[in-house]
Order: structure tokens, then sequence, then C-alpha cells
């Protein structure tokens, strides 16, 4: 009997030994735990830049393909084109786009296509909704004239910075997501009531992390009276549309390839926990320049930009962080205003962000 419990102590252990052992792993869990929330963080911001270079690749293929063109919604108004889901049939009929609305309705009718054609959804309650909210596709969807070139699938990951896991979310069951939200908001007004129906709602998902810069689809600067699309003073959401051509923009215009911006990320996910807005001096967004490299950098190392409908001021052009409420919140003042750096480069694609 002395023998066995003999034994059974050696087997055991007593409670001074559980107690060191458990100290010892909380420190190792303390040393550890940086070091891996680091190693996750740098492996998430490594999948954000290779992100950027797919597109870079896929632009680059694309510029090959239509004669130097860059990646852009390429319909102009009084233009005869199927439409994909017109007069009830997935396949579509052709369809002469309105000549009294300009190129933002075009793009509007082209991005519709491009939806039902790569989802699949072009007739019956859950199709694809006709909208041409100015400058809307622009914004938020270049990528999907990449997408429709290349075959790829509508909601692709590429298109979602790995820290950006509503989007990610969202992506990977469309329909959930309209019939559940939660939807975006801005200043308290939702995006969209009914979302099996709602077009706004139904485009979320198809959306990107990443913002292609205006110039590479739309004019550099005004032309006499004639305007481009601009930025807006109190609101990062929206552009003003202008009453120029979009599209028709040549690799070849890009002055300094390797010192110009051509996509970046709208939010720094990766050197802040909360996220930072592009535009942030501090911030440093992924960013895909035109010679096809990535880089970090900050944006408080960039050029201030302008305002491509005021070309000969000397200042830049200045405007306020307004959130979606999907979105980071804003550091510091939500009122302050920024510069838009290299979202509006001064002189558009002939100019540099960021001197060697």
């Amino acid at each position: 009997m002395n023998h066995e419990s003999t034994i059974m102590r050696r087997r055991g252990f007593t409670l001074i030994e559980c107690a060191a052992a458990v100290l010892v792993g909380g420190a190792l869990l303390a040393i550890f735990q940086p070091v891996m929330g680091d190693a996750r963080r740098g492996a998430r911001m490594q999948t954000s830049q290779d992100n950027l270079r797919f597109w870079g690749v896929a632009s680059g293929t694309y510029t090959s393909d239509f004669g130097g063109l860059m990646p852009a919604y390429s319909w102009q108004p009084g233009e005869t084109h199927n439409f994909a889901g017109f007069g009830g049939l997935k396949e579509g009929a052709p369809i002469t786009l309105p000549s009294n609305q300009g190129g933002i309705s075009a793009v509007g009718f082209q991005e519709t296509d491009l939806l039902r054609r790569l989802t699949g959804r072009a007739v019956g309650e859950r199709k694809i909704r006709l909208y041409q909210a100015p400058l809307f596709p622009n914004r938020r969807r270049t990528h999907l004239v990449l997408a429709d070139h290349f075959g790829f699938g509508a909601a692709n990951r590429r298109a979602a910075d790995p820290q950006d896991r509503l989007l990610l979310t969202w992506q990977r069951d469309p329909i959930a997501f309209e019939d559940r939200g939660v939807y975006p908001t801005l200043k308290g007004t939702q995006f969209g009531g009914d979302g099996p129906t709602d077009p706004i709602v139904q485009r979320w998902p198809y959306s990107s992390s990443y913002r292609t810069i205006p110039a590479s689809y739309s004019v550099d600067a005004r032309i006499g009276s004639a305007t481009t699309i601009g930025p807006v003073s109190n609101s990062s959401n929206f552009f003003t549309s202008g009453n120029l051509p979009i599209g028709n923009r040549f690799a070849i215009e890009v002055a300094f390839p390797a010192q110009k911006v051509f996509m970046f990320e709208w939010h720094d996910r990766h050197s802040s926990d909360q996220g930072l807005w592009y535009a942030y001096p501090e911030a440093k967004p992924n960013k895909l320049m035109f010679d096809g490299s990535v880089n970090d950098l900050a944006t408080g190392g960039a050029g201030l930009g302008f305002n491509p409908n005021d070309p000969d001021n000397p200042e830049s052009f200045f405007y306020r962080y307004e959130p979606l409420s999907t979105e980071p919140p804003p550091v510091g003042d939500p009122d302050a205003f920024y510069p838009v750096s290299f979202r509006f480069t001064r002189n558009g694609l002939a100019g540099i962000d960021y001197s060697p």
C-alpha cells in the first residue's frame, strides 16, 4: 500500500508545480503573442500587396490586349450593345444606350451587364437591378472590367484586403447579405431598404477594398468650360461627375510610371488596429504604381494633389473623411479636412506622387 502511494505521488504534480507551469506558460505566451500577432499582420499585409500585384499584371495584360487602353468602363452614350437580361432573356438582347445622360448612364448599363453575366443573375426576382448613380461603379468596382475580360468571379477575394473582414464575409454569400444585411449606412441614412431588390445593396459584395485613381478613366483636368471627374469637399464618398468623356485613357500617357499611383487601399488596415483612411498623413496604405511595383509609403510623403476642375489653383484640394458605418472611424477631429493627395494627382497621368 505504501509502495503504491509512492508511485502515485511520483506520477502526479504538486500544486506548486502546477502553479509554476502556469506561470511559465503565461510568461511564454506574453512573450510570443505580440510576435505571433506581428507575424499574422505581416502575412496579411503581404497578401494585400500580392492582390495589388495581381491586378497590376491583369491591367498590363488588358492594356496589351486593347491597344494600350487602360482598363475602364468603355460603353458610350448612343451606342448599341447586348444587354444581359434585356427583354427577359438571360443572354440579353441589343439595346441602344441613352444619348442624353452622358457617359455616367452608359457606365451604369455596362456595370449592370457585367454583374448580370458574371453572377448569372440576369433575370428573375434576384436579378441584378440597373443602377445609374453618378460614378458609383468607377469609385468601387472598376476591377469588374478585368474580371469580365479574364473570366474571374464577380465576388473575387483578390479584390478584398485580407483585413477587410466584412467585405470577405459579404463575398462568401452575397444572397445572405442582401437578405439580412447589415447594410452600410451614411449619416443615418441606409443605403437601401429592400435588400433583395435594392440595386445598391446588391452591389456591395462585388466592391473592392482597392480604389483606382480617377485619372485612369477620366480626363486629367477641365478643358475650358468642360469639366471632368473631381472631388467633393464635404465628403470622401462622392465625385463631381463633369461632362467630359469617360474612358479611353492610354498607358503611354503616364509620364512617370514608377512615381505615379494607380491603385491603392482605401484604408490602411495594417499599421493600425482600427484602420486609417488613406488620406491621413500617417497612413501607409499599400499602393500599386503604374510600373507594377507595390509600396506602403506614408501618404504624408506624397504630393498634395489638386482639384482637376480648378487646375490653375496652386493650392491642394482638401476634403473630409466621411466613413460608412462599416468602415473604420475617423481619427482625431472628425470634421478635419485633408489633401486629396495621390487620388487626384496634380497634372493627372502626367504628374508625380512620390519623388525619387
